[in-house]
């Protein structure tokens, strides 16, 4: 099941939202102004892999030297 980031359209607010069942924006609403007017953003990922020696590996989508607390927030 997928963690989207959202921005809601009419406070601005950006929140994350676990999604079961699929990517729709259908019933998802702020948790401030509890508006159902909201946007997915752009999402960044990243994992690790453990190789067969215990040296871990991150598998980062290219934000990694990035110091932004949420990838919607990211400028690169």
């Amino acid at each position: 099941m997928p963690i989207y980031e959202y921005k809601c359209l009419k406070c601005e607010s950006e929140f994350e939202k676990l999604v079961y069942g699929g990517s729709s924006e259908n019933g998802v609403s702020c948790p401030d102004c509890k508006s159902g007017q909201v946007e997915r953003l752009f999402s960044c990922f990243n994992g690790v892999s453990r190789s067969g020696d215990g040296s871990t590996h991150s598998m980062s989508s290219g934000c990694s030297s990035c110091s932004a607390s949420s990838c919607a927030s990211c400028k690169n």
